[in-house]
């Protein structure tokens, strides 16, 4: 039915549009922090010890 399909897309773009806002700049910023803080728990970054590798 396209009134409910106009329905669910109102209330997607209403939930979208609620969405706090923040600068490219800080968000990247903030992702950076992030994964500098997690980077030593990351084994893709710091690779699995042979003796606990499963494969």
């Amino acid at each position: 039915n396209s009134t409910a399909q106009a329905r669910r897309t109102v209330q997607q773009l209403r939930l979208e549009a609620s969405i706090e806002r923040i600068k490219v700049s800080k968000a990247s910023a903030d992702l950076m922090s992030y994964c500098e803080e997690h980077a030593r728990s990351d084994p893709l970054l710091m690779g699995i010890p042979t003796s606990e590798n499963p494969f």
